[in-house]
C-alpha cells in the first residue's frame, strides 16, 4: 500500500489524503504549496478552490500514563500510526518550587505571604502534574483533526475499581482528566467510547501483536497497535503495514528563575534557564546544523552565554548531538512545542 499526503483547502479545511506521486505533481504546477504542521508531519495546501466532499475519518487514541497510542484511517485504510510520550517531569518541578518558595520565607528576601488557607478552586480543576498530559493528548488530536477530515473519535474508557484492587495507581493517572477530554473531543468529531475488553478482544481477531514489557520502545507494538485494533473493530477498516509511524515527545524547557538553586564559586549566582536571549534562535527552534561536513537536524536546547557562543542541539528524544556555530546553523521551523520522528519499519533479511 502506497503512504498518503494529507490535503488541506484554500481556507484551510481538511481534505481527503492524496497519493505522494499526485503531491509532488500539485506543487510543481504550482496548484498546491508544501506544508508542516506543529507535529511535523506534511501536507499541502490548495491554492485554488476544490470540491470540499470528504469520506469518513477516524481517529483513535489509546490513552496511558507515560504513553500513548493514536491511529488515523479511512475507510479502507489505516493512514498513520504514532506513539505519544507524555510528560512526566512536572512533580519534580512542583516539588524543586514548593522547596524553593518554603525557604524563601525563612530569609531577608522578597516573598509573597502563605496563601493556602484562602484559596477556592473554582470550575473543573486538574492539578498541573495531570493538567499537562491531558493537555498534551488535546494538542495532538487538536493537531491531526486540522489536516485529516476526522468524523469520528475513538478512546478507551480506562476504569479501575480502586475499592476492590490498590494496584491502580497507573489507572488513576489515566482517569483523571476523563470529563475534560472527552468534553474537547465532543468539540471536535463525534465520540466514541470502547472498553478495554473490546480493545483486547479485537486485537486477538487481528493478529496484531501487543508487547506487554519495555514500553518505551518506539515501534508500533508497545501502543500504536491498540488504537489500530480499536479502528479496525468499530470502523472496519484494514490495516497498512506501510502506514507511517511516528513518535512525538513534549519539548522540556529549563524555565527562566532568577538564578541557579546552588551556591556558585564567588558566592554570585548566575541567571538560569529561559527560552531566548534575544538572539535570532529560541530553545525549541527546528534547525539543520553542520559539523565535519556532516549535516544534522534537530532542536535547539542550548543558547550561547557569557561563556560560550555556541548552540546546544538535540535530537528527537532529547539527547544532545552537539554544539554548533551560530554560522553553521540554519532554521527550518520556530519551536511547535513538540519533537518528532518517524520510525522507518526494521525488516528481517
Amino acid at each position: 500500500m502506497v503512504t498518503r499526503v494529507p490535503v488541506v483547502g484554500v481556507d484551510g479545511r481538511p481534505l481527503m489524503p492524496t497519493t505522494p506521486r499526485k503531491a509532488r505533481l500539485m506543487i510543481r504546477d504550482g496548484i498546491a504549496v508544501p506544508r508542516r504542521n506543529k507535529l511535523g508531519l506534511f501536507y499541502v495546501q490548495m491554492l485554488r478552490p476544490v470540491g470540499t466532499k470528504t469520506q469518513p475519518v477516524a481517529l483513535a487514541v489509546d490513552p496511558g500514563a507515560k504513553y500513548d497510542g493514536v491511529a488515523v484511517a479511512s475507510h479502507r485504510r489505516v493512514e498513520l500510526k504514532a506513539m505519544v510520550f507524555l510528560p512526566d517531569d512536572v512533580p519534580k518541578k512542583m516539588d524543586a518550587r514548593r522547596n524553593l518558595r518554603r525557604a524563601r520565607r525563612y530569609r531577608n528576601t522578597p516573598r509573597r505571604p502563605k496563601r493556602f488557607d484562602n484559596r477556592r478552586r473554582k470550575g473543573y480543576w486538574l492539578a498541573p502534574t495531570q493538567r499537562s498530559k491531558v493537555e498534551t493528548r488535546l494538542k495532538v488530536v487538536r493537531e491531526l483533526c486540522k489536516i485529516y477530515p476526522i468524523r469520528l473519535i475513538v478512546t478507551e474508557d480506562v476504569r479501575f475499581n480502586h475499592a476492590r484492587d490498590r494496584n491502580g495507581k497507573y489507572f488513576s493517572t489515566v482517569e483523571i482528566g476523563k470529563t475534560l477530554t472527552y468534553r474537547e473531543y465532543r468539540k471536535l468529531a463525534e465520540l466514541k467510547l470502547v472498553e478495554v475488553s473490546e480493545t483486547d478482544a479485537w486485537r486477538a481477531r487481528f493478529g496484531l501483536e501487543k508487547r506487554t514489557d519495555r514500553k518505551w520502545e518506539q515501534v508500533p507494538e508497545t501502543h500504536a497497535n491498540d488504537a489500530v485494533a480499536m479502528l479496525m473493530g468499530v470502523t472496519g477498516c484494514h490495516d497498512n503495514r506501510d502506514a507511517p509511524f511516528w513518535v512525538w515527545h513534549r519539548l522540556r524547557y529549563a524555565r527562566r528563575s532568577l538564578h541557579r538553586q546552588h551556591f556558585q564559586k564567588g558566592g554570585i549566582r548566575p541567571k538560569f534557564g529561559g527560552t531566548t536571549n534575544g538572539g535570532l534562535f529560541r530553545k525549541g527552534d527546528w534547525v539543520e546544523a553542520e559539523k565535519a561536513g556532516k549535516v544534522y537536524r534537530g532542536w535547539v536546547c542550548g543558547l550561547p552565554t557569557e561563556t560560550t557562543k555556541l548552540v546546544g542541539v538535540a535530537d528527537a528524544d532529547g539527547r544532545r548531538i552537539g554544539q554548533f556555530s551560530m554560522r553553521k546553523i540554519r532554521l527550518l521551523a520556530r519551536s511547535t512545542g513538540f519533537s518528532w520522528r518517524e520510525v522507518k519499519p526494521a525488516f528481517l533479511p
